[in-house]
């Protein structure tokens, strides 16, 4: 045995140090192994985990879509009610070089058959054309706030014939009017038109409850109302009635805003 062993001693030796190096790399390998698989199990659950975040997520995700698309909706229908621009009568004109008689043609076939309509009915009116200050240096955007007007008296006069009012006694268009929204750029823009009239108190009431049920928004306003008779049968009153929109806001309308909140203060 001894002699066997002084003569294979080397390639024994060998051999005994190549098997512990397999062992020593069998083990090392094994671990590594072991770190991937764990490392695997672990990156697969995270994944398992994050996908079904994911799938949480794109629900909340969806149902805020939705929600900002019924909004969004919504918004557009309430503009289309609301807005005096949304669904106009009178168009303003895209060539601005007819703006001008474009404008004075509408205001006259407005004026003349609610005229004509209202002596049909036995309704008073004031004789005189109301005044939109029709100025001769007046700019594109000053034009189209008188065509913005011009829809609000039309469109309250198109209700005063329906309810039969017993007179309208006076009409003054004013001046385009905007307050700023405080987060959007954006601003809240009034047409008001002030009309005097004459009335019974159930025609008053019946005028009121037309704009609440016909789809056609204006805001009324009533500034003055007494009793024309002793008997309070007949009342006068004084409203101004407002045509509203939402557009990009005018420098040139600052000094409007301010003295309207001011005045709105007081």
């Amino acid at each position: 045995m001894q002699e066997i062993w002084y003569k294979n001693k080397p390639t024994l030796i060998k051999a005994l140090v190549t098997l512990v190096l397999f062992m020593v790399l069998s083990n090392v390998a094994k671990g590594i192994r072991g770190d991937h698989e764990n490392a695997l199990q672990i990156h697969e659950e995270k994944s398992v985990v994050l996908a079904q975040k994911l799938q949480g997520l794109n629900g909340v995700v969806d149902v805020e879509r939705k929600s900002r698309s019924a909004l969004e909706d919504r918004a557009k229908d309430l503009f289309s009610k609301v807005a005096i621009s949304a669904r106009p009568v009178h168009s303003i004109p895209e060539n601005p070089d007819s703006i001008v008689t474009e404008f004075k043609r509408s205001k006259d076939a407005v004026w003349n058959d609610f005229r004509e309509r209202a002596n049909r009915l036995g309704i008073m009116s004031p004789s005189a054309v109301p005044n939109f200050q029709e100025k001769s240096d007046l700019t594109v955007d000053q034009w189209v706030d008188r065509y913005r007007l011009l829809e609000v008296m039309d469109r309250f006069l198109s209700v005063v014939l329906q309810v039969q009012l017993q007179s309208v006694e006076e009409i003054t268009p004013g001046e385009r009017v905007q307050e700023d929204f405080a987060d959007s750029e954006l601003a809240l823009v009034r047409y008001p038109v002030t009309f005097k009239l004459r009335c019974s108190p159930t025609q008053l009431s019946e005028l009121f409850v037309r704009f609440q049920s016909d789809n056609v928004f204006l805001s009324l306003e009533p500034e003055r109302m007494s009793s024309s008779d002793a008997n309070g049968n007949q009342v006068e009153v004084t409203m101004t009635v407002v045509g509203v929109d939402v557009a990009e806001p005018r420098e040139e309308s600052l000094d409007t805003r301010r003295g309207s909140r001011l005045n709105r203060r007081g």
